[in-house]
């Protein structure tokens, strides 16, 4: 899938438009985009464009995750994940999934030339599904879980499902 096929499902499908949800510790969130995760927005949320907000998915998740380094099967759920957990988050997230399936990675954030070759060597699905299941745990440790959880866990089954 391409950035604009990735960006598309995960607006269309998931974040849709604007949102303020009062037990959201993200704040307003328009397409996806918190105010929380982007300050500089605070005032503007509500009219954010579109385009603005995949022009920040691009620069601040898609790009700087290396989204498209990874294998196809699993770039959707990895994108999704850099954008729900953070970037650096997220690439440890993907360390710890890969240490599950036998690689003996430092979990640092820094996907550096044996996470790509510990990916490369890695079944797609066996990782995908392994990575799922990091996910869901962090999910079930995050403060919001109680509200939020059914809303999570449906974003990751999609996003399993989307890949």
């Amino acid at each position: 899938m391409t950035f604009d096929e990735m960006i598309e499902f995960i607006i269309d499908r998931i974040e849709k438009g604007y949102a303020n949800h009062p037990a959201d510790n993200g704040g307003e969130t328009n397409w996806g985009i918190s105010v929380r995760a982007h300050p500089r927005l605070k005032g503007r949320m509500k009219s954010l464009t579109k385009d603005e907000a995949k022009k920040i998915y691009r620069t601040d998740y898609f790009t700087p995750a290396q989204i498209a380094k990874y294998p196809a099967k699993v770039r959707q759920a990895v994108f999704d994940g850099a954008i729900n957990h953070g970037v650096i988050s997220n690439n440890k997230v993907v360390q710890r999934s890969l240490n599950r399936l036998g690689h003996k990675l430092t979990v640092d954030g820094v996907l550096g030339p044996l996470t790509w070759a510990a990916l490369k060597q890695s079944d797609p699905l066996t990782f995908l599904a392994t990575y799922s299941r990091q996910r869901l745990e962090l999910f079930k440790k995050h403060e919001d879980y109680d509200w939020a959880g059914p809303s999570w866990e449906y974003r990751l089954f999609l996003m399993c499902a989307a890949s």
